[in-house]
């Protein structure tokens, strides 16, 4: 990626707002006109879809057609940038380019899912029978026939199957608005503050205003959010897409002039975590660790007991309470007592015919899912501890308990090369027959991004041979959780290129993935490649 102008970076202040509100609206540099184009190609697209859709369903039995609904009309989104190529103008322009690369780093990485969300005209009658007007914070309000967005509050799931979530800002969505969207057009609700839950709460701090036509929305993946109903004559759409971290960061990739934490002047949540918020803060700038620095007379007790509370203010100061007074034992058996539950599989749930569905994560239980896996709150604050966890978290990577396992690799990836001691024991982790395992080990190489030598033969072995136990059907779309290996581990290559280590069997590796007959595996296989070319 070229070098950005100092001017497209954002500034103290706008991370500051980013880290507390969990998103930052931007307004692209290009011209207006551009986004009338674009607006005009994505309603052809979308009329097109549909007369097509219509063509399709008119061929088939009635039976059948009522059994299949709308599911065989193409899903938009994927091939959104190939279609649309006016898109990239927006996403290579300099605001927006240099907002992810202040969030994400400069060499991120633009995920190969994305969406188009329409909202078609809700039906007066369908809304609540009463003059008041529909509350923001209202949940799963009716929306139009044929619209494409979750009007429940909810986080995304990611694709193709589910990841970590994580406080440290790894993964972001971004949404695009061609259009002019007010309020009565139903843009996208948010939740400031929300990112840092383990899920959807009791909706605060909610965020919905008009947006003008242009607007880019730039926001932690892990924000809750939802649709609202459009009470126009005029179907809204939104293009999403998703930018992904590469690299642990050693230096602030913003405009960094105050290295000290404050809470901004824009602060749209109602609750206060200085704590967490002061954390992911020097996380960004590669500032060494300040984990058990600065609250040492703390009672570890009383902060491992908040752990799990439903008030999120009270959960993150217990979290990273605990990490700041170094409480690196309590902590380690805090999350050794979560073992020999099976927490690592997943609650299985079928639809009607018996196929699988991203299960149900309402209240975040932690567990394995197919949506975003929460961690235990203990990992996180193990996490937040820095170096000093590192003996306590290769400890448990040698536990039995997969479980255990997969929560001491996420919180060993938060560290980064700063736990490179640990790659030994986690490139052993591949060999594991659960892929939830595996997964999680590869996202954790990734992570820290030096020493993948050791894992470069498991890795290939991962990407060009079948287990016959990961076959199975995960969500309704088809995905295995081998898929979902397979992509990591690419994911993992395409990190592991910054630490200039075996750069030729990395693309080997990669040269191999190329038609790999997951679409998503082929496109990181193809920017690993492009990207060891330079």
């Amino acid at each position: 990626m070229d070098a950005l102008s100092e001017a497209a970076l954002l500034d103290d202040e706008q991370v500051r707002e980013f880290i507390v509100n969990g998103f930052v609206r931007l307004t692209p540099d290009v011209p207006l006109a551009l986004h009338d184009e674009i607006d005009a190609a994505l309603r052809r697209m979308i009329e097109e879809e549909l007369r097509y859709g219509a063509e399709l369903l008119a061929g088939i039995p009635q039976a059948l057609r009522e059994r299949l609904g709308q599911g065989i009309v193409p899903r938009r989104g994927n091939d959104i940038l190939v279609r649309i190529p006016e898109l990239r103008r927006v996403l290579n322009c300099a605001v927006v380019r240099g907002a992810v690369a202040s969030v994400v780093g400069p060499d991120y990485c633009l995920h190969p899912h994305r969406a188009v969300h329409d909202s078609t005209p809700v039906d007066a009658g369908a809304l609540a029978d009463t003059d008041e007007p529909l509350a923001a914070e209202a949940h799963a309000p009716r929306l139009g026939v044929g619209s494409r967005v979750n009007s429940a509050w909810h986080q995304d799931a990611h694709s193709p199957l589910a990841r970590s979530r994580h406080h440290l800002p790894r993964y972001l969505l971004g949404y695009y608005f061609p259009h002019k969207t007010p309020v009565a057009m139903g843009p996208t609700r948010i939740q400031a503050g929300s990112h840092l839950y383990p899920g959807p709460q009791a909706p605060s701090s909610v965020v919905l205003e008009d947006v003008p036509a242009g607007s880019f929305f730039l926001l932690h993946y892990d924000i809750v959010h939802a649709g609202f109903p459009n009470c126009t004559g005029e179907t809204r759409h939104m293009a999403k897409f998703v930018f992904v971290r590469t690299r642990h960061p050693d230096k602030p990739s913003w405009r960094n002039t105050d290295a000290s934490w404050r809470r901004p002047a824009n602060c749209l949540v109602e609750y206060d975590a200085p704590k967490a918020w002061a954390c992911i803060w020097n996380w960004m700038r590669g500032a060494p660790d300040t984990g058990g620095t600065d609250d040492r007379g703390s009672d570890a007790a009383a902060h491992i007991a908040g752990f799990g509370c439903a008030d999120q203010e009270a959960r993150l100061s217990s979290i990273y309470g605990a990490a700041a007074g170094g409480h690196v034992p309590a902590l380690a058996d805090a999350l050794l007592a979560h073992a020999g539950q099976g927490k690592h599989e997943r609650a299985r749930t079928r639809d009607a015919s018996g196929r699988p569905l991203r299960n149900d994560v309402r209240g975040a239980p932690r567990r394995w899912n197919e949506r975003g896996v929460v961690m235990e709150d203990a990992a996180y604050a193990l996490a937040a501890c820095g170096e000093r966890a590192m003996p306590a978290l290769r400890n448990i990577l040698a536990s039995h308990d997969p479980w255990m396992q997969i929560n001491a690799a996420f919180a060993l990836g938060e560290l980064g090369p700063r736990a490179a001691a640990a790659v030994p024991r986690i490139v052993a982790l591949l060999d594991s027959p659960h892929s939830q395992v595996v997964r999680q080990a590869l996202d954790a190489l990734g992570a820290i991004g030096a020493g993948i030598g050791p894992a470069l033969a498991k890795i290939e072995r991962l990407l060009t041979r079948t287990n016959p136990a990961w076959q199975e059907e995960e969500v309704r779309r088809g995905w295995t959780a081998e898929d979902q290996v397979r992509m990591n581990a690419v994911a993992a290559l395409l990190n592991a290129l910054h630490a200039g280590e075996h750069k030729d069997a990395i693309e080997r590796i990669a040269c191999a993935a190329l038609g790999d007959k997951n679409g998503y595996v082929s496109a990181i296989a193809a920017q690993v490649l492009a990207r060891a070319a330079c």
